[in-house]
């Protein structure tokens, strides 16, 4: 089973329309299933876009995926891009992740055993091939790189970006702690992000959100054609290293 995991304008490609409540032991999650497709649904901020980012709760949401039978995760994120040669309009597949988080519940492992989870290479390498084979079928720009999760939800200052764009290529806010925790709950995990504007300092623009939502409309329809070839795409059995991450991890 594949769960997408992003905004409410990806329930068209779906033929389930009823959200489901799924109890997990760390809350409750939302989700839309269809049956026929073998797929599964995620709003992060809601179903109505009201959770701002540090207050999403990522643990019942990866859990409750795993609760369902996925094995494969494709997340939707808008971005920034911290170089200029990344511009609006692009995608961006992360092979990295730097994260500046401060409040967020980001481990399954908080309590009882201690299990430290390898993070050499963080996006499911198999996924993040079919991702990219995808684009260049469909000729849609895009790069990769380094995904600098902030805290959120207000944007990032001059200054800061000044620092993360030695260490990163793009920034974002929910990226982070949804890579970490399908790892640990042995799921592959990869994230197709539209860059939706420059960071500030990087643009001589002051960043407004009616830049962003706009920038997200208009890759709308490419966003949807992708998710749709990825369910729909002819997955074989998973020789990954996220199905035994567990096994290769130092457990105490």
């Amino acid at each position: 089973m594949i769960g997408i995991i992003g905004g409410t304008g990806i329930a068209g490609i779906l033929k389930g329309d009823k959200e489901e409540v799924i109890n997990t032991k760390y809350g409750k999650a939302k989700v839309i299933i269809d049956k026929e497709s073998d797929v599964v649904l995620l709003f992060r901020h809601g179903a109505s876009h009201s959770l701002p980012p540090h207050k999403i709760n990522y643990r019942a949401n990866i859990y409750a995926l795993k609760m369902l039978g996925v094995e494969r995760i494709l997340a939707i994120n808008s971005v920034g891009s911290l170089k200029i040669d990344l511009k609006p309009g692009m995608f961006f597949i992360p092979n990295d992740f730097i994260e500046f988080t401060k409040k967020r519940e980001e481990t399954f492992y908080d309590c009882g055993k201690v299990v430290h989870i390898d993070m050499t290479e963080p996006y499911c390498p198999q996924l993040r091939n079919v991702l990219k084979s995808i684009l260049e079928k469909r000729k849609y720009a895009y790069g990769e790189g380094v995904y600098v999760c902030t805290e959120g939800p207000r944007f990032e200052t001059k200054r800061e970006i000044e620092i993360y764009k030695n260490w990163g290529d793009v920034v974002g806010m929910t990226g982070y702690p949804e890579v970490v925790l399908a790892r640990e709950l042995e799921i592959c995990y990869t994230s197709l992000c539209s860059i939706t504007n420059y960071a500030c300092g990087i643009s001589k623009n002051i960043l407004t959100v009616d830049e962003v939502l706009s920038t997200i409309k208009e890759m709308e329809d490419k966003i949807l054609n992708i998710v749709e070839e990825f369910v729909n795409y002819k997955f074989g059995e998973r020789d990954c290293i996220c199905k035994d991450a567990l096994k290769h991890a130092v457990i105490g």
